[in-house]
């Protein structure tokens, strides 16, 4: 067992509870400008653990790319907050191998989609991804209206779109 999968077995890291973070970070960028189906911890899909589902609508891959980093980055802040740095000294576990779990455990179609985003512009693999600081931002920006969402998640397993904005009613609707 690897010292990140030591970490994450700690009751407050349950796999519900970092899926829940993780979905309420794409979710708090996509009710930026899009309206969302549902957020759901009961994928339908095998091999899944957490889905947000967007209604149809052309969306240009730099955007996407930021919908993909925000999941990871919302669930490493999750664990970041919820463990102590002694916790993870004892672990031996760092910030930086969090946030990498986080891009680890995040699944396929995250990481399809950023190595896709990366290729697409260009970037090489020592390059920094612009659109991974532009989730950091809204992750930092709208932290409790992600944990007003992952809260709500782990309780009711799916959130519309409308039990969504009554989570956060500061962000309009979208056009």
């Amino acid at each position: 067992m690897s010292d990140v999968t030591a970490l994450a077995e700690s009751p407050e890291m349950t796999e519900d509870r970092v899926t829940a973070w993780h979905e309420a970070g794409h979710a708090i960028v996509y009710l930026q400008g899009r309206s969302l189906r549902y957020v759901t911890l009961r994928p339908r899909a095998a091999g899944r653990a957490g889905f947000t589902a967007v209604r149809p609508r052309c969306v240009d891959l730099g955007t996407q790319a930021v919908v993909a980093h925000a999941g990871p980055l919302a669930q490493a802040r999750h664990v970041l907050e919820a463990t102590s740095a002694a916790e993870r000294l004892h672990e031996g576990v760092t910030a930086e191998d969090v946030r990498l779990g986080a891009y680890l455990h995040s699944g396929h179609d995250d990481l399809a989609l950023i190595a896709h985003t990366r290729q697409a512009y260009g970037f090489s693999g020592r390059q920094p991804e612009p659109r991974a600081e532009v989730a950091q931002d809204l992750v930092d920006r709208h932290w409790t209206d992600i944990c007003r969402i992952a809260t709500r998640l782990l309780k009711h397993r799916t959130l519309t779109d409308a039990q969504l904005r009554v989570c956060v009613p500061a962000i309009p609707l979208a056009s």
